[in-house]
């Protein structure tokens, strides 16, 4: 399931989305200056164009970047958007990567909803914060019922 929310003024669209943005502040990227979140539209589509938006634009390394849960990456619609985006790429010399959970648990860490909550820059929306007072009641439950 997919929670949204602020992060440092931006917004980002899953847990996931916001975990990849964090790794790469921590490799030396600065969100809003040098990545750029859903800023690079790309045309996609055989017949009828359509536009996409790439979720982060990194313009000093000519890198787009698309954050997708593994189970939806190579979906139809999804295979079509790349094709666009790898076109544009390959017209504008820069590069397009897809990071899945796979890729960024190889590499960085992926956030839960509750460390998500506990980051002070992060303002979640109220369904993601509707899911994890659920969590936090069920967790509470399962505690006394062990005592």
């Amino acid at each position: 399931m997919s929670y949204s929310g602020m992060y440092k003024g931006t917004r980002f669209r899953s847990i996931l989305e916001l975990s990849v943005i964090r790794q790469l502040e921590k490799d030396g990227l600065i969100l809003g200056e040098t990545m750029l979140y859903e800023s690079t539209t790309v045309p996609y589509g055989k017949t009828k164009i359509r536009n996409y938006v790439v979720d982060l634009t990194l313009p000093e390394m000519k890198l787009l970047i698309e954050i997708k849960p593994v189970s939806r990456a190579d979906n139809k619609n999804n295979r079509s958007k790349r094709y666009g985006a790898e076109s544009w790429c390959k017209e504008n010399g820069w590069e397009y990567i897809i990071i899945t959970e796979e890729e960024l648990d190889a590499c960085g860490e992926r956030l839960t909803l509750e460390q998500a909550s506990k980051i002070s820059d992060v303002q979640l929306n109220e369904r993601a914060l509707r899911a994890l007072r659920r969590k936090v009641a069920l967790h509470e439950r399962k505690k006394r019922k062990k005592k």
